[in-house]
């Protein structure tokens, strides 16, 4: 027979599950920092990532391009149905905030997203095809997920997010299999890390992990600071970022956006290139920008490879030749777009990719170095070929240096936007670990 003290300790215990049960489900905790998963595409060399929008009941499912540099989020809305919707009136305060055009939007088909009138339109810049466009912008609630630097876990409404209603036009430009939009990370109001961490009163910052493949998992995008934990090590990344000042372009971008702002895209203060610690002989002009916001080095994510202004290409390229050949690295003949390729049989491995000679992006900043190791100078262009990952942009390019996904992947980047610098990890392929995961949804 049960004791007195039991029975009172079931009965306080059923009263306080009764209690639970009558007032609903507990309320989530305020979450340290948002997850987004990052996958490559490696057909298109692009990375992607996945969220929901609209009604939470029935979301629709966005497949959407990362870009770094875009100012905004947009999906094509063609067959899209939210009864939680609405657009944005021209003129209104969110239209002036999100730098919405002068001219109202009509649309004269049957009313849906996308298709409204006295609307505000806002520019939507789609990167690869480098097309430009004015669209509808609405708002909706969207779904994030909370994280703890190692994994995810619950899932928060957001709502009111802004985005921009394409139409099927643009979309159709889109790269990749099944993609309706794209987000952008850059700094300003309406992009994806400023509404979220707005929203969530989180640190102004985000970090990216681009993976080299999704094959073995996904890579991330964290929206309100670290941790950052890449499993199986037990580091915690954001602890041992070296950081560097991001810098403003004195002219905005996409050039028909220009309009005397500073630039929304991320630049920094590249001060030489060193390959086995001897420097690469350029004009140190290239690396500023003149009166008219040409020269300077960008980082990029829609870039799949690293693209330099022929002057200082040249001299790269014939340097790490010369460093290769010191090594007994047989040359063979080039593959495009490529201009330095090597028989792999005669390059050993490593941990960090083929045991090429170590390219050095010195930064400003103290000591502070980007070490690209053969995983990120290197691509395999066919059988037993590799190839110097780096792209002759020509004589008269609009960025000196613009920084691509291959030389960026397996490093944490934490862009942030309060103290405008980037934490930059070391190739966490040292620690024999990388970007893919699975942090489970």
């Amino acid at each position: 027979m049960a004791s007195s003290q039991t029975l009172i300790t079931l009965f306080i215990f059923s009263l306080l599950s009764f209690s639970c049960a009558a007032t609903g489900p507990p309320k989530l905790p305020k979450p340290k920092a948002i997850h987004l998963p990052i996958r490559k595409h490696q057909t298109t060399l692009q990375y992607f990532t996945t969220y929901k929008s609209g009604h939470t009941e029935l979301p629709t499912i966005i497949d959407a391009l990362i870009d770094l540099g875009s100012p905004s989020v947009w999906f094509d809305c063609t067959s899209y149905v939210s009864s939680s919707y609405k657009q944005t009136s021209c003129g209104s305060n969110k239209c002036k905030k999100a730098k919405g055009s002068s001219s109202c939007l009509t649309c004269y088909s049957t009313p849906r997203p996308g298709c409204s009138n006295n609307t505000c339109g806002i520019f939507v810049y789609n990167p690869i095809p480098n097309y430009l466009s004015i669209q509808e912008l609405g708002e909706d609630t969207i779904t994030v997920y909370s994280t703890d630097g190692a994994y995810v876990w619950f899932s928060y409404d957001l709502p009111k997010f802004q985005f921009a209603c394409v139409d099927s036009v643009t979309a159709d430009r889109l790269p990749g299999d099944n993609t309706k939009g794209l987000v952008g990370l850059a700094r300003n109001e309406i992009s994806l890390p400023s509404q979220i961490s707005s929203f969530f009163k989180l640190a102004k910052k985000f970090a990216l992990c681009l993976p080299s493949s999704s094959e073995n998992g996904l890579g991330d995008i964290f929206i309100g600071g670290g941790p950052y934990y890449m499993l199986p090590s037990i580091e915690d990344q954001s602890l041992s970022l070296v950081t560097t000042p991001l810098v403003f372009n004195p002219i905005n971008g996409p050039r028909l956006l220009s309009d005397g702002e500073l630039s929304y895209q991320y630049f920094i203060n590249l001060k030489n290139i060193e390959i086995s610690g001897k420097p690469v002989t350029f004009s140190p002009s290239l690396l500023s920008f003149d009166t008219n916001g040409i020269g300077g080095t960008k980082i990029s994510t829609t870039s799949p490879y690293t693209i330099l202004h022929s002057s200082i290409y040249k001299p790269l390229v014939q340097d790490f030749i010369k460093e290769a050949s010191l090594n007994k690295i047989k040359r063979v003949q080039s593959v495009a777009p490529f201009g330095a390729c090597f028989d792999s049989k005669t390059v050993p491995k490593t941990i960090t990719g083929p045991a090429v000679p170590n390219i050095d992006l010195v930064l400003e900043g103290s000591s502070v170095r980007m070490r690209l190791y053969g995983a990120n100078s290197m691509v395999e262009a066919k059988k037993n070929v590799i190839c110097l990952a780096f792209i002759d942009g020509g004589g008269q390019p609009t960025t000196s240096i613009v920084l691509g996904g291959h030389q960026l992947e397996n490093y944490v980047l934490e862009f942030d936007l309060t103290a405008s610098t980037l934490g930059l990890s070391s190739s966490l392929l040292l620690q024999n670990t990388s970007c893919s995961h699975s942090r489970v949804y």
